[in-house]
């Protein structure tokens, strides 16, 4: 009887690894905004912008949950302002910096929908300009996208922050108007 326990045990725990998987980080490619996706340029900050640091994230441990690292997010954050039209051609030519603080991400333990709400102090300084702008916004991810758990978040973390970015940079469109 004991035998069988605890059979059925190691089945379960290790149909529960095949499920969920080792964690992934979020991938920059997922996180950065597409051509057309944010408000047209705002012309006093057009190919004039540089990504300075970018802090607060975290690496992943495959052994529990996906995260946002700060190298992943910096160029996933470069990459939507060069898509967006606001990033200099070369970052010895930018009027404004740009930091980015990744304050939280928030993260459910488990679930079938999942919600990831991400909060981003940016700050644009720089040509008589210091502008805090702080940014939340919710990724979500569904057994649609994915049935295994690890992966689905990974998914809601990126597109968690694939939204905070594009809500800055539509924000950028109101900068000094």
């Amino acid at each position: 009887m004991k035998s069988i326990r605890l059979f059925c045990t190691l089945a379960a725990l290790v149909a529960a690894v095949q499920l969920s998987g080792c964690a992934t980080p979020a991938t920059s490619q997922a996180m950065t905004v597409q051509p057309g996706a944010t408000a047209p340029v705002n012309p006093k900050l057009k190919g004039a912008i540089k990504v300075g640091e970018v802090a607060g994230g975290k690496d992943t441990n495959p052994l529990w949950t996906s995260q946002v690292d700060n190298a992943g997010f910096k160029k996933a954050l470069q990459d939507s302002l060069a898509i967006s039209g606001y990033l200099a051609p070369e970052a010895g030519g930018a009027r404004y910096e740009v930091s980015a603080s990744l304050v939280s991400l928030d993260q459910p333990l488990f679930g079938l929908t999942l919600d990831v709400k991400s909060v981003v102090n940016y700050k644009l300084a720089g040509a008589g300009m210091d502008k805090s702008l702080p940014v939340t916004a919710t990724g979500t991810a569904t057994t649609s996208d994915t049935w295994v758990a690890i992966e689905r978040l990974r998914i809601a973390n990126e597109r968690s922050i694939l939204e905070n970015i594009k809500a800055f940079i539509n924000q950028l469109g109101a900068v000094g108007n």
